[in-house]
């Protein structure tokens, strides 16, 4: 669900002016951000991009947008869901925003509620897992993962194949930094990136186990300076890369089998600062690019080649 900060505005003689009013607050905060970060995090503000939107979901079809992933059964087609609040539901979209061909809407999700939907992935079998994990206030205790296989065209709900409880092995009590905006498949293993406000770190944990009678542990890989707000993260179609996003930038990591992490010193790591507004979601384009979109649904497209090594 989205942060205090961007909420928008709740009476009807404001809402034309909401959008504009919660782009100039999350500009300024992201300003703020920057200028907090350490010095091996920080960008020149001269160096910011300030990402041109290639499309657009339309509001009617997602609202709030906070998840991304390409479809492995359909080309070209992407599914997205919203924020908590904004329906249990996904729709498959093109990467210029419109609703994809052979689909007559959003396909809802059987059985489940969107509590705070905050990621969507693809594990090695082909499913599409929907990350029910944001936890701004730290009190969740109890997340959940629903797995569903792809809809096929013309599909308006499909039930998910099983659903997984799952809770931080270390979490002793209520923390916001508990929360979570990107979760991702590697290796044959689900991973999480939790997002930080009291630092600039975003720690890593891996799902140890696959019980539906019982909750799932997570369990912490490791963590990273990553210089801002995790919002999401997802795995090159080839299984080598992972993409991180946060409000201020886009990174690229190798993944590492052997370790089953992403934070290691085996291989280069990439990045490029960028400003697309509330960014939220993250998807690879094939393994060369990768689409962004932000809280309104504007897409954004970028070369993996664009984004320099981090030294």
């Amino acid at each position: 669900m989205s942060d205090p900060a961007f909420a928008r505005p709740p009476f009807p003689v404001a809402v034309r002016w909401g959008k504009v009013l919660s782009r100039r607050l999350a500009g300024t905060l992201a300003l703020q951000l920057l200028l907090t970060l350490p010095v091996s995090a920080q960008f020149p503000f001269s160096a910011l991009r300030f990402l041109k939107p290639d499309g657009q979901i339309s509001p009617a079809l997602v609202t709030e947008c906070s998840g991304l992933v390409h479809s492995l059964r359909y080309n070209g087609v992407f599914w997205a869901h919203g924020d908590g609040g904004s329906g249990a539901s996904i729709v498959p979209v093109t990467a210029n925003g419109k609703l994809a061909r052979g689909w007559t809407g959003a396909v809802r999700i059987e059985g489940c509620k969107n509590n705070d939907w905050e990621d969507i992935a693809l594990d090695d079998r082909g499913s599409l897992i929907i990350a029910d994990v944001g936890n701004n206030r730290g009190r969740r205790k109890q997340l959940m993962l629903h797995f569903v296989n792809e809809p096929k065209p013309g599909a308006v709900s499909v039930r998910p194949t099983r659903t997984l409880r799952v809770h931080y092995e270390d979490q002793k009590g209520d923390s916001p930094d508990y929360d979570c905006e990107a979760v991702f498949s590697a290796g044959g293993q689900i991973y999480f990136l939790t997002k930080h406000r009291s630092d600039n770190r975003t720690r890593l944990y891996r799902l140890d186990g696959e019980s539906t009678t019982r909750s799932n542990p997570l369990r912490l890989v490791g963590s990273f300076d990553i210089g801002g707000m995790v919002t999401a993260a997802d795995t090159s179609p080839d299984g080598k890369l992972v993409a991180v996003l946060t409000y201020t930038a886009l990174w690229v990591f190798p993944y590492d089998r052997a370790s089953g992490s992403i934070f290691t010193k085996n291989g280069s790591v990439r990045r490029t600062p960028i400003f697309a507004w509330q960014a939220e979601a993250a998807a690879w384009e094939g393994n060369d690019a990768l689409v962004i979109a932000n809280e309104d649904g504007q897409l954004f497209r970028i070369a993996l080649s664009s984004l320099q090594a981090v030294r």
